[in-house]
């Protein structure tokens, strides 16, 4: 039986600037980059999100910001957009 070691957030860490990666299933997945539409769409969702966030507690998050999370599969979420 192989034994593999489950991807951690130092693990995350070490991904260069440029890439976007998440942990899911315990392991480091690079996913690709959005193009045009998906950006575009994911701008839009964060402005709104933004302007929300002035009318109740919580923070809004763009691209790029990368935090831990205890969701289903995964342990760290890369999202285009959070609140």
């Amino acid at each position: 039986m192989a034994t593999t070691t489950r991807a951690t957030i130092e693990d995350l860490y070490a991904v260069p600037d440029n890439a976007k990666a998440e942990i899911v299933n315990g392991e480091l997945v690079l996913m690709s980059p959005t193009g045009d539409m998906p950006g575009r769409a994911g701008g839009v969702i964060y402005v709104s999100l933004r302007l929300y966030e002035g009318k109740t507690h919580g923070r809004a998050y763009p691209d790029t910001v990368c935090f831990k999370v205890h969701i289903s599969n995964r342990e760290a979420l890369r999202p285009d957009a959070a609140f």
